[in-house]
């Protein structure tokens, strides 16, 4: 049986969700994932419309004046946004509660592929993004990707 890293991750990162949930319903799964893929849609939405401004509600002040200001950029490198991706495999793989001021944070890799080929409409440049979240009272916000 042939274990990967990232499956590691995934599997103590669920443990950790497993106690953290029975203290707060924020730590809820099924809720974190949904909001990552909801941030992911609005970072779609944000880039394709060029409009920063939707971003607002689903980012930390500092992850939205970079998204701003890389959208701002003339030159802006291949982006798996430009191409209408789907997202294939979405897992969280770290938490970390929130101690001595700090907020509550996860990280969520998401893999999935991209479309190069508008005419047959198919998806073969696959991608491997982390997206880290951090607690902004009821709610998990956008903080970095890498």
């Amino acid at each position: 049986m042939k274990i990967s890293w990232t499956s590691l991750k995934v599997s103590i990162a669920g443990a950790k969700l497993s106690h953290l949930v029975q203290k707060d319903r924020i730590w809820d799964h099924g809720s974190m994932t949904e909001q990552v893929r909801i941030a992911f849609h609005v970072v779609l939405k944000a880039k394709n419309s060029e409009n920063s401004e939707l971003l607002k509600k689903y980012c930390t002040i500092s992850c939205f004046e970079k998204f701003k200001t890389a959208m701002n950029k003339k030159e802006q490198k291949q982006d798996i946004f430009k191409e209408s991706p789907i997202i294939k495999k979405l897992a969280v793989i770290d938490v970390h509660p929130g101690k001595h001021n700090r907020p509550d944070k996860f990280t969520a890799l998401i893999k999935g592929d991209s479309k190069n080929d508008m005419i047959t409409k198919s998806y073969k440049n696959k991608f491997s993004i982390q997206w880290s979240f951090v607690r902004q009272g009821d709610w998990w916000v956008l903080n970095a990707i890498k």
